[in-house]
């Protein structure tokens, strides 16, 4: 047996069998390493920065080469780490303004999570609510250069959230199958102690690649193929304050071409507010050479007494194989709508398309992005183009 357990060894390691011609006799049996050392723990410490700067410049009849604007600076600096194998934490500020000088600094996330298995974990704080796609990847993994559903600064679409699409609550989400089934529940806006939580929930599958992790990507940049579906909901008792108009009970619907000049508003009045949402993600590297495709499709439905109560936003996207010195551009075109409430006849429908060039010089570590966007807001149309610098580092 020592003979054997010699041979073992040396074939293991890679020494000629030869070498075993006489052992002594009080030598001790190899034993054969056949198990991979494991990897080092996660730092309990690191510290991030995230930054974007974004620059706007006015398109119109009347503009100039001059007429544009630093449009937003959000710098985001964070430290986070793991104690123990089943805690991690996290911890960033922002400053989000139109110049340093007035840039305030705000806490953004503030987060301990339990990590007790991967199908069963607890976030605790302040972190992003986990209600869309688009949410679930933030501004630095975002596609389309600019974030979707803005129309004149207002948000159209996406989930009842606070600033950034972050809140304060509990969540107990989980992942099975490496990321190919996921579900998040959330309670959350717990601080006011007046009103009811807000609840939200979503799960998610994702075939082919997975998707593991808390967080999404609206494009993985050629490293994935992506197929996945999701569906959420968000519900708040008494969450939802609306004005009714003059002779409209609460469940009436008046015609839209009614006059807002001879609507007459009533008390305020308080219900339940309710949102649903679901979402398409694919992405497929096409072959050796041929580069990647990307398409995104999400819905929104939300209850009658919120200003536009339906929206959608399509996307589509491709990443050339090419490499243009030393990054690569990706080409995005998105479609939006957003349909106003029965209740607000004032309203009008708004739509936007969105065509965005970015540069990746690092991946989303290292990006320049380029948005060309057209809104019809009602009766007039709004152009602007959209130029910026994020930093983003993994």
């Amino acid at each position: 047996m020592r003979v054997l357990s010699t041979r073992v060894a040396l074939a293991v390691l890679g020494l000629p069998l030869g070498a075993m011609a006489a052992p002594e006799p009080e030598a001790t049996p190899a034993v054969a390493q056949d198990v991979a050392p494991a990897p080092p723990a996660p730092p309990p410490l690191v510290f991030r920065l995230q930054a974007r700067l974004d620059s706007r410049v006015l398109v119109g009849r009347q503009a100039r080469l001059d007429d544009y604007t630093l449009d937003s600076i959000l710098v985001v600096p964070g430290v986070g780490g793991q104690l123990t194998p089943w805690f991690s934490y996290g911890f960033s500020a922002v400053a989000y303004a139109q110049s340093f000088e007035n840039a305030q600094p705000r806490i953004l996330d503030t987060v301990g999570m339990f990590k007790l298995a991967e199908p069963f974990q607890i976030w605790a704080g302040r972190f992003v609510v986990p209600f869309d796609r688009f949410n679930l990847s933030g501004p630095f993994r975002n596609l389309i250069w600019s974030y979707p559903g803005i129309y004149d600064g207002v948000r159209r679409i996406g989930g009842e959230n606070g600033p950034f699409g972050r809140d304060t609550g509990l969540s107990i989400w989980g992942s099975v199958g490496q990321g190919f089934f996921k579900y998040h529940l959330m309670a959350h806006q717990l601080e006011l102690g007046q009103a009811a939580p807000r609840l939200t929930g979503r799960v998610s599958f994702s075939f082919l690649d997975r998707e593991p992790g808390y967080f999404v990507s609206t494009s993985y940049l050629g490293e994935k193929d992506v197929v996945s579906v999701g569906v959420a909901m968000q519900y708040q008792h008494d969450g939802r304050t609306w004005t009714p108009v003059a002779g409209a009970g609460a469940s009436s619907v008046l015609p839209l071409a009614v006059d807002a000049a001879q609507v007459q508003p009533l008390p305020t009045r308080v219900d339940n507010l309710w949102a649903v949402t679901a979402d398409l993600f694919a992405e497929k590297r096409l072959g050796p050479g041929l580069g990647t495709a990307t398409f995104d499709v999400g819905y929104y439905e939300y209850d009658e007494h919120r200003s536009y109560r339906r929206a959608y936003a399509i996307t589509a996207a491709y990443l050339p194989h090419l490499q243009l010195g030393p990054g690569r551009t990706q080409v995005g075109i998105r479609w939006e709508q957003a349909y106003a409430s029965p209740l607000q006849p004032q309203l009008s429908n708004l739509k936007a398309a969105d065509l965005s060039v970015s540069y990746h010089l690092s991946g989303y570590n290292l990006r320049l992005g380029l948005d060309a966007a057209r809104q019809w807001l009602g009766s007039r149309v709004a152009n602007n183009v959209a130029m910026g610098l994020q930093y983003s580092p993994p």
